[in-house]
């Protein structure tokens, strides 16, 4: 009887499954994705795991009146609250360009339900979520976590309550314009109910199929279909939780990770920095070392040189005390120490009358006292200037005898 019960359940779970996968294909199959085996593969496995979501092919409608035909996830997803489980309607859309661009989730609250607007859900039942506005397809981003992620957030804030007798019908909501590429604007602002919301369904008025006819008697007949549903449903709900906490821990990481890649890339500008002054240190202090060779050998060809010089006048200062310098240039012969002497003598008396006139020229001496002495001056050159020339024919004479 026990095996009876959990395979007619397991069958009858299958059978669904394979029309939701054949569904999926058709869906995937009508419309233009530009992915369309990975979009399949994210439907099958959001399906397999929130079985009361089907998926659908229907028209999308924006605030402008254009409609799109988009694939669509439709049903119920459970809410732990309080110990309870509920389930939350809600449609999903998939853009043509998923996983690229983010879903659009949806809040569709049955006639006797009635939205609770919140930081997370606006009034018409549109769902701002970080992770639909932080969507990144290639970090893991896909339905099952985020359907995980509404599960753990629904719980924190309900966003249906039970709507009362003589509430006025919901007014069909519209909705904004196609997100921008990759992401969702920013959250809206909703004020708080003023009273404390009832949640006015649970699983149990979820509508199930029958479940299949049970043996009487027999050892497993209490294991019916809604355990095993209840099963699920704590499934789901561990599910929901590790999403959520996998979700947090990943935010957290990205916060510290792009800080830490910061001081990182800053260090690593300084290490470069570092680098390539240690580089203009060691060429600096090479050419120290060469300066400092150089400088070495130059002091050494000093004191070569001046010991050298030290050893040569040692050696000639007797003779330079003996050979006077006046003496190495005399003349020999008479005749040619006269012409010397009188032209040293012509040299003087030009020097005379050259600063006799500079004297004069700075106010020093008068005109008179110029005259004067330039006449005498002038007679001495003369007479210097006749016995020149009389000794330079004497010499001239004496080197042709």
């Amino acid at each position: 009887a026990v095996v009876s019960t959990q395979s007619t359940g397991y069958i009858t779970n299958n059978l669904r499954m394979v029309d939701k996968s054949a569904a999926i294909s058709q869906a995937v199959s009508e419309l233009p994705a530009q992915q369309p085996q990975l979009v399949a593969q994210h439907l099958n496995s959001c399906v397999s795991q929130f079985r009361e979501l089907n998926p659908k092919v229907s028209k999308y409608i924006y605030d402008n009146g254009q409609e799109y035909k988009m694939i669509c996830l439709s049903g119920t997803i459970p809410m732990p609250y309080k110990g309870n489980t509920y389930n939350i309607p809600v449609n999903i859309w998939l853009h043509s360009d998923y996983p690229n661009q983010a879903p659009i989730v949806l809040v569709t609250p049955t006639k006797d339900m009635q939205i609770k607007p919140s930081k997370i859900v606006d009034s018409n039942g549109r769902v701002y979520l970080p992770y639909l506005h932080e969507w990144k397809p290639r970090q893991g981003y896909d339905l099952i976590s985020l359907v995980n992620i509404l599960c753990m957030e629904f719980s924190s804030s309900p966003p249906l309550f039970a709507r009362s007798s003589a509430a006025p019908p919901r007014p069909k909501p519209t909705y904004s314009q196609q997100p921008s590429r990759g992401g969702y604007n920013q959250y809206p602002n909703y004020g708080q109910q003023s009273s404390t919301p009832t949640i006015g369904w649970n699983v149990s008025n979820q509508q199930h199929p029958p479940p299949p006819p049970q043996q009487t008697g027999g050892v497993g007949s209490g294991f019916s279909q809604q355990t095993l549903q209840r099963e699920d449903t704590q499934t789901i709900i561990k599910s929901s939780m590790i999403s959520k906490v996998e979700h947090d821990l990943k935010q957290r990481y990205k916060i510290f990770g792009d800080r830490y890649e910061a001081e990182m890339n800053a260090l690593h500008q300084q290490e470069q920095e570092l680098l390539a002054g240690k580089e203009q240190i060691v060429d600096i202090l090479s050419r120290i070392e060469e300066e400092k060779i150089k400088i070495g050998e130059t002091i050494e060809l000093f004191k070569t040189k001046d010991g050298e010089l030290r050893d040569f006048l040692s050696q000639h200062e007797r003779e330079s005390e003996e050979n006077q310098v006046d003496k190495q240039i005399e003349p020999k012969a008479a005749l040619f120490k006269q012409y010397l002497n009188l032209y040293a003598e012509e040299s003087a008396l030009d020097d005379a009358i050259y600063y006799l006139a500079e004297a004069l020229r700075n106010d020093v001496i008068n005109i008179q006292v110029f005259l004067r002495n330039v006449r005498t001056l002038a007679r001495k050159k003369f007479m210097v200037r006749a016995l020149m020339n009389k000794v330079r024919e004497q010499t001239n004479k004496c080197e042709i005898k």
